[in-house]
């Protein structure tokens, strides 16, 4: 067998958007069904907020290469969305899933896994974190924009998001590629101490993996969740026979039914075509679903894919295609030869090389699967693999078309960007360089199907290397010659290929919002939107905002305010748009907002403005220092101004709305979201693409303001609902969780604008609860869950309550509230 080295692929750089902070907490042992005994600790990893949520299929991400939350464990992130689908419906697909790598090492089979066991794990470095980013961020662009090299010093992504310098320049994570409406990027290796210690017959591969994954937010592409890894080779020795893996443990069904993972099925689904009115795809995919839908709550079907690998024509080195070689299920706790779990390397490996099939499983049980692509014959030290993978989730025929979505999302878009016109022509998209002997130019054409015997040095040669494919397609679904661009590569002079592209929606604007205005609800946003091209066209086609609602809310199990409501919940309340000669022309300046003038006199905010404006213009690549005396919010906040008037990147215009409609006290999620224009045939202005309000949202439950001491009024102090009986409080009720295991709550409202406490007491003048304060924010409402300060629900009857402040302004006031259970 020949020998071909795997190129090494260079670590990209990433950025994490000013508004969008990353997260690192810990977790804890957890169990479920006794599948997980492995008593784990002291592994860096989240907190259960990094959450893939800007689409209808929510997914809780690790940064150890696992996906899923392990529902119903002890892990202090299983509450988290573990494949829910749709959103905010509290029906599930997964426990768990990983990824699994396995390969010969001196001979040796090994393994190393993410799930159950998680040799897969960062280092204790507080960098070694999980990174969120989003298109548009500030040094994310990316091909095939013209600005790709965002530092301007001559290298193109570089810097990938890591929170390190990795090209040495000063500066942390400025020049990447931002993926996606919402991306996640962390690393992890196989080879840490603290796996080594917990696993000690592990033996790792010394393999670094760099994973980042992707969601977006428009209808036809929320539907999955795409992962790329970039696997090298660490170590010392040469790895022969590599499998690339991927182990889910499914369960379809509600969180709140019982064993609701005992009656699940799964199969496995290869179509060589599948038509779509966007082109024709591969679909191969494993799968789970619930046979008897749990009585039409569990509907859908929710598989792992394998979108992307690397291949070798010749089979010889890798695989001929992308696909699964390896599809198997397994169920129960009978022994690994029974059809059981596998319990150690050997067993690990002989399942991800077998390359055999297995039948689909229709009866309904507990169902782990396995699927795997190999062999890959030899990765060397320093050399990478690249392997793409999604998860999908759909129901019926819908179930396929999302398949399909993420296939085509990730084989992206064809450009032509070295500007020449004959290269990329007549499907011929791949450079041949020589010196090179025997090269086909196209073997699906006669004229061009004999070999061309030697390329001389300096040479190239565009062949079309994928007609076999295109071939199929064509055939398949009936194409004509003129839909060339649905099927065919490397036409119109267009010879590189840019995976993970569709045209979308502008970005959303950063946004804030103000829950105890006087007036009601005060949402805030800046023009973030209107100064990013469209990722795929470069065009600034941007048309308009719309601002919604989610009223209703009841914080299903598996949800929370960090992942947001269903779809079905989102109610426009407003659209402006540009005036434009298209749409409603109502103009976005009647919402124009002069910000910071209740915080800095109107002089003091022009000579800030002012000296930051000319730091800007004398030093464009600097960053202004921030004023003295104000806050860095205010700071950002006055740059940004600045920037704008001096007509350079960073400037900020700001925009104000008000919502009267709301009431105090009920749970409400916003959103501000962009939407953009297109052109018809004729060049006119046609309806574009609209952002969904999963992408930029925030939670708030609107509250009173305070009272400051020049109007304060004692008896406008109140207890509301009063009396508090279920019914009284089922407006504002959410599903228990760990945070909140009662769901309900009383509100005391109107209180003085200073620091202070309420003291609840019984009738007979026992402390029941203390509630500490701080209206000096300007917030005059403090909620109590009606549990006291014994952590004990608190029974019917009738409580006082006294009002006390640190400041001698404030009087003390005394009032009583009734609970009715």
């Amino acid at each position: 067998m020949g020998i071909r080295r795997f190129p090494f692929v260079g670590l990209i750089a990433c950025f994490t958007l000013l508004f969008w902070q990353s997260a690192t907490a810990r977790y804890q042992p957890d169990n479920k069904k006794n599948k997980d005994k492995t008593g784990l600790s002291r592994v860096l990893v989240q907190d259960g907020t990094n959450v893939h949520n800007v689409g209808e299929l929510h997914m809780h991400v690790g940064n150890w290469g696992e996906f899923g939350s392990r529902p119903g464990s002890a892990a202090v992130f299983s509450e988290s969305p573990s494949a829910q689908w749709p959103a905010g419906s509290g029906v599930e697909y997964l426990f768990t899933a990983g990824l699994w790598i396995g390969a010969l090492k001196g001979g040796v089979p090994a393994v190393s896994t993410a799930a159950f066991a998680r040799e897969f794990r960062p280092t204790q470095d507080p960098l070694e974190v999980l990174y969120r980013t989003a298109e548009g961020a500030k040094g994310g662009n990316r091909l095939p924009s013209p600005d790709v090299d965002d530092d301007k010093d001559g290298l193109v992504d570089e810097d990938w998001l890591n929170g390190r310098d990795d090209d040495l320049d000063g500066l942390v994570d400025e020049d990447f590629a931002a993926v996606s409406k919402q991306m996640f990027s962390c690393w992890y290796t196989d080879d840490q101490p603290v796996a080594l210690q917990i696993y000690p017959q592990h033996n790792p591969l010394n393999l670094h993996i760099r994973q980042e994954s992707y969601q977006w937010e428009e209808d036809r592409f929320d539907d999955f969740v795409g992962i790329e890894y970039k696997i090298t080779n660490i170590g010392n020795e040469v790895l022969e026979d590599l499998y690339l893996g991927f182990f889910a443990d499914c369960d379809a069904g509600p969180r709140d039914r019982d064993n609701y993972w005992e009656d699940d099925a799964t199969g496995r689904i290869f179509i060589p075509v599948s038509c779509t009115d966007l082109g024709p795809v591969q679909v191969d995919i494993a799968f789970t679903f619930d046979p008897d839908g749990d009585e039409g709550q569990t509907t859908g079907y929710f598989g792992v894919m394998f979108l992307g690998h690397t291949t070798d024509p010749t089979g010889e080195m890798a695989p001929e295609r992308v696909g699964i070689s390896t599809y198997a299920n397994f169920s129960g706790s009978q022994a690994f030869e029974d059809g059981g779990d596998p319990t150690n390397d050997f067993e690990r490996y002989e399942l991800l090389s077998q390359e055999v099939i297995e039948r689909e499983q229709l009866i309904p049980r507990d169902y782990r699967m396995l699927v795997s692509a190999g062999p890959f014959a030899e990765l060397f030290p320093e050399s990478t693999l690249v392997f793409q993978v999604a998860f999908v989730a759909g129901a019926g025929t819908q179930a396929i078309a999302n398949v399909a979505s993420a296939q085509l999302t990730y084989d992206g878009a064809w450009f032509n960007l070295d500007g020449n016109r004959i290269t990329g022509i007549d499907g011929r998209e791949t450079p041949v360089v020589g010196p090179a002997q025997n090269v086909a130019i196209d073997t699906c054409r006669v004229e061009l199907r004999n070999p061309i015997s030697f390329v001389p040095r300096g040479t190239t040669l565009w062949i079309n290397n994928d007609c076999a494919k295109e071939a199929l397609f064509e055939l398949a679904c009936g194409f004509a010659s003129e839909d060339s661009a649905k099927f065919r590569t490397g036409i119109d002079g267009k010879e590189t290929q840019i995976n993970w592209i569709v045209g979308t929606a502008p970005p959303p604007p950063n946004m804030r919002i103000d829950d105890h205005s006087a007036d009601g609800v005060a949402i805030y946003w800046d023009n973030f939107s209107e100064t990013i091209p469209d990722v795929k066209t470069l065009i600034f086609d941007f048309e308009g905002y719309r601002i919604w609602r989610a009223d209703n809310w009841s914080r299903p199990i598996g949800s929370s305010i960090d992942n947001g409501p269903g779809a079905d919940l989102w109610k426009l309340l407003f659209e402006v748009d540009l005036v434009n000669n298209f749409g409603t022309d109502n103009g976005v300046d009647q919402f124009r907002y002069e910000p910071l003038t209740k915080m800095l006199s109107p002089q003091k905010k022009r000579d800030f403005i002012n000296t930051i404006k000319q730091y800007t213009q004398e030093f464009p690549l600097g960053e202004p220092p921030c004023p003295q005396g104000v806050t860095p919010e205010v700071c950002d906040t006055l740059k940004a101004m600045a920037r704008w008037e001096a007509g350079v990147d960073g400037g900020r215009q700001y925009y104000r709305y008000l919502d009267r409609s709301m009431h105090l006290g009920r749970p409400y999620f916003y959103s501000v979201t962009a939407m953009d224009h297109g052109f018809d045939e004729g060049g006119r202005l046609m309806e574009g693409k609209v952002g969904d309000p999963s992408s930029n949202f925030t939670f708030v439950e609107p509250k009173s303001t305070s009272q400051p001491a020049y109007d304060y009024r004692e008896g406008d102090i109140y207890v509301v609902p009063n009396p508090a009986t279920t019914e009284s409080m089922a407006a504002w009720a959410l599903a228990p969780n760990n945070d909140d295991p009662t769901g309900i709550k009383v509100e005391f409202r109107n209180l003085p604008a200073s620091p202070g406490n309420i003291r609840i007491y019984t009738l007979a003048g026992d402390l029941v609860e203390t509630l500490p304060f701080d209206g000096r924010t300007g917030v005059g409402t403090v909620e109590w869950d009606l549990v006291s300060r014994n952590g004990q629900d608190v029974t019917s009857g009738v409580y006082m309550y006294s009002v006390d402040t640190d400041d001698e302004d404030f009087d003390r006031f005394i009032g009583k509230f009734v609970v009715i259970r």
